[in-house]
């Protein structure tokens, strides 16, 4: 497990939740881990209810019905994997969304993040620590593994300091320009003014964005398009990292584990992180 352990006690972070009890939704067609993460889940105090989906579109029900504070998503959840979901789930409400896996994908992880994740566990961490993880996702931080930090800040470097368009985007160029000036707050008049083009022309491009990008209002199509712009200037840079090595497990029969930038991590850093966490198969044969 990337994420250091840490012992459970009354932190200050724990401050910034609010005084409503937290709701968790576990997306995971693992039915052992969705037992397992529940069981850890129900002993903390701050926890009210937890409820469990198969599948996506179970999850989505589920995540409509009873709007919960926190969705803990699998990254490999049927049928096309939980990135795919996020954008969904986002619209149903302000939940916020932590991913986890047990194959250390970390390609399916970054995905995520840019989709609208605020962080990424794990499956072999210790329970304890992975419920204090979740708590500290409601409380508002970003849970990253160190082994992504780097593939994350290289993310953020190649985001443009200004300008709306990417090199290579879904809008074309006289659409980004339209998008730009409806995030200035200008008309179709001034749009067709500053383009010489007929406002006929200027509502055929519209619509075309508001078609692409999925949405039914101007105000929603400038947010949508700053997110396309970093997400396909993201990608670009996602798709151009190349994963080093096999997955390093951190304990006896799990299934990921902390890298560095060049490789493994050395043999007695390996050993003492074995040695201080517990995997998730073995807490379950220790009940």
């Amino acid at each position: 497990m990337t994420t250091q352990a840490i012992r459970l006690r009354r932190p200050e972070w724990k401050e910034d939740i609010d005084d409503e009890r937290v709701s968790v939704l576990i997306a995971d067609h693992d039915g052992l881990a969705r037992r397992m993460m529940q069981t850890a889940l129900q002993d903390a105090s701050e926890v009210v209810m937890v409820i469990a989906a198969n599948d996506a579109r179970e999850a989505l029900e589920l995540a409509r019905y009873y709007r919960p504070t926190v969705l803990i998503l699998d990254t490999a959840l049927p049928p096309a994997g939980g990135a795919e979901l996020i954008g969904k789930l986002k619209a149903v409400s302000e939940m916020r969304i932590l991913t986890i896996s047990a194959t250390g994908d970390d390609q399916a992880a970054l995905a995520a993040l840019r989709a609208g994740a605020v962080g990424h566990v794990d499956k072999d961490v210790d329970p304890d620590t992975f419920v204090h993880l979740v708590l500290r996702a409601v409380a508002g931080e970003a849970i990253v593994p160190r082994r992504l930090t780097m593939s994350l800040l290289e993310l953020l470097q190649e985001l443009p300091d200004a300008g709306w368009r990417p090199l290579h985007s879904r809008l074309t160029t006289r659409e980004w320009q339209i998008v730009e000036l409806l995030a200035d707050g200008a008309s179709t008049q001034r749009i067709a003014e500053c383009l010489v083009l007929e406002q006929t022309t200027v509502y055929s491009h519209v619509k075309s964005v508001l078609r692409k990008l999925g949405v039914h209002s101007r105000r929603d199509a400038v947010a949508a398009a700053e997110r396309l712009r970093r997400e396909e200037a993201m990608a670009r840079k996602a798709s151009n990292l190349v994963r080093v090595g096999s997955p390093t497990s951190l304990a006896p029969g799990g299934s990921s584990g902390d890298q560095t930038s060049r490789g493994r991590r050395p043999r007695a850093q390996q050993a003492a992180a074995s040695r201080a966490t517990l995997s998730l198969s073995q807490w379950e044969g220790q009940q």
